[in-house]
Parts: C-alpha cells; sequence; structure tokens
C-alpha cells in the first residue's frame, strides 16, 4: 500500500496539478481547446519527436527491441480491441472509436512525465521510444483507422499525405537512421518548441476535464475504458517477455502500456467525425480512474 501512495504522490499528482492549471485556466476564460490540439498536433509533438530521436544514445540493440515492444503491443492491443467489439456487435463507427481509444495511449504528457520522475533521465530516454514509436504509428496507421469509419481506403490515404506531422515524423527517422547533421540553430529551435509540447498536452487534458459533461454511451465507454486500463498492461507484460525487455527499459514500457486514453484521440474523434462525445467521455474517465489502476500496476509488477 505504501508503494501504491508513493507513486500517488510523488509521481502522479505533479502531473495532475498541472493538468489542474488547464482546468482552471478553461473554466476562468473558456480558451480554444482545438487551436492548442491543432498546434500540438502539426508543431509542438512532431518537434519534441524529431529533437528526442536524433539525440538519443540508447545502443541500437536495445532501441530495436523497445520500438518492437511498442510495435507489437499496441497492434496487440488493437486486435483484442478488434475482437471486442465483434462480440459486441459494435457499429463500424463504434468499432473505429474502439479502436483508437484502445490502441494509443496518452504516453506523451502523463508516460514520458511519470517515467521521468519515477526513473530519471534514463526512464525518459527509454519512454520516448514508445512515445515515438505510437506517435508515428498515430499519424499513419491510427489517422488511416479513423478516416475508415466514413471514409474508403483512398479518401484516408489522401487525407493522411496532407498532413505535415506525418513528414516531420519521417524526418525524423530518416535523419536518425543515416546520421544527417542538423544546423546547430535549427536543432536548438526545433528543441525548445518540442519541449514545449509535454506542458501545453497537460494544460489541453485540464481543459478537457473542465469541458466534461458525464458519461456518454456507455455501451462503447466502459468496455473501452476496462480494455485501455486493464488489458493495456496485461499485453505490455507479456510483449515484454516475448521481447525480452528487462531493467528500467521494462519498466518504462510497461507503464506506457497502463496509460489511460491519448488526448489526441479526441482530435482525431473531431476530425473524422467518430463518437466525439463518446471517445472526449473515454479519455476524460480514464483519464481519472488511471492514478489508481497507474499505481496498482507498479506496485504489482514491481515496475
Amino acid at each position: 500500500m505504501n508503494s501504491i501512495v508513493t507513486v500517488l504522490t510523488q509521481n502522479i499528482l505533479p502531473i495532475f496539478i498541472v493538468a489542474g492549471f488547464g482546468f482552471a485556466v478553461q473554466r476562468w476564460l473558456a480558451l480554444d481547446k482545438r487551436t492548442l490540439s491543432s498546434l500540438v498536433l502539426n508543431v509542438l509533438s512532431p518537434c519534441l519527436v524529431f529533437s528526442s530521436l536524433i539525440r538519443s544514445q540508447l545502443p541500437a540493440d536495445e532501441l530495436l527491441e523497445l520500438s518492437l515492444f511498442a510495435f507489437l503491443s499496441i497492434l496487440l492491443t488493437g486486435l483484442v480491441a478488434l475482437f471486442l467489439a465483434r462480440l459486441l456487435r459494435l457499429s463500424r463507427l463504434d468499432t473505429v472509436a474502439m479502436l483508437i481509444v484502445v490502441m494509443f495511449v496518452n504516453g506523451g504528457n502523463y508516460g514520458l512525465t511519470l517515467n521521468e520522475l519515477r526513473y530519471g533521465d534514463a526512464g525518459l530516454a527509454r519512454a520516448i521510444v514508445y512515445f515515438t514509436t505510437s506517435t508515428l504509428m498515430v499519424y499513419t496507421v491510427g489517422i488511416f483507422v479513423a478516416s475508415m469509419g466514413k471514409m474508403s481506403i483512398k479518401q484516408s490515404a489522401a487525407k493522411l499525405l496532407r498532413l505535415p506531422a506525418v513528414y516531420a515524423a519521417v524526418a525524423a527517422v530518416v535523419v536518425y537512421s543515416f546520421h544527417i547533421p542538423v544546423p546547430k540553430p535549427l536543432l536548438t529551435g526545433i528543441e525548445v518548441a518540442g519541449a514545449g509540447s509535454i506542458p501545453v498536452m497537460i494544460i489541453v487534458l485540464g481543459m478537457q476535464l473542465a469541458d466534461w459533461n458525464g458519461v456518454s454511451s456507455l455501451r462503447l465507454t466502459l468496455p473501452a475504458v476496462a480494455m485501455r486500463l486493464l488489458v493495456g498492461p496485461l499485453v505490455g507484460f507479456l510483449v515484454a517477455m516475448m521481447v525480452g525487455l528487462e531493467g528500467v527499459g521494462r519498466s518504462t514500457s510497461i507503464i506506457e502500456t497502463s496509460m489511460p486514453t491519448a488526448v489526441f484521440a479526441i482530435v482525431l474523434a473531431t476530425e473524422f467525425e467518430l463518437q466525439p462525445a463518446a471517445v472526449t467521455s473515454i479519455v476524460l474517465l480514464s483519464t481519472l480512474i488511471s492514478p489508481l489502476t497507474v499505481a496498482a500496476t507498479i506496485s504489482l509488477l514491481r515496475l
């Protein structure tokens, strides 16, 4: 019990304090959340991915293992979610919504901050690999899946290719893989912008909480929240054994899979008309419950 309380107070509470700032400012000023979300999507988050990846000092084999873990855990979680959607006989629209809220976690503002607070720079460096892989998949697979709710495959591909964030993420992989030098002033500017992504995302999370009108569509919301918070870390635990992760890399990776649904899911749901009210409920409800489930995961699995 003491370990759970420690995780809650020392690692998770600071995140919710910052979210509280967003909650307060939204109640006070009623700012435009969609503008901030678009800023994170198209500028700040890609900058964080780009700068973090090319600065990574992790050994190539560990980097590969961590990336493989992220890819497999996201894919397997999606398959489980698809199976559940079929059991529940959800509509095509609800099925697509289920997939995006279960597959993609709040591994940025929540996951990175928690891992840095708990494991320091070593934890942050490894958690960023999950975040980067997940972001690449969000910008490609995630957007493609989301668009399938109402669009054809051809229309989905065209929509994907119009997003600048996709090219920023791919550029990061190319620069890292081929060791392409980046001019220092440019890299410094990108790093400054990337550093702003995490606090802004936490602020947006707090703003979403301030505007929440209660749970919507229980038939979709409750199974999705349970899948995200309970099945997610279980899949992560099993994949970690498959890949052979150990030490801090294993701990940070499983913690990332235990995170609540990504705030970005609301952006996707709004953009592609995927039950935005229900998706918002899933994001916020999973976020509010997550301190208990994440703390329990860390304690029970001795992460």
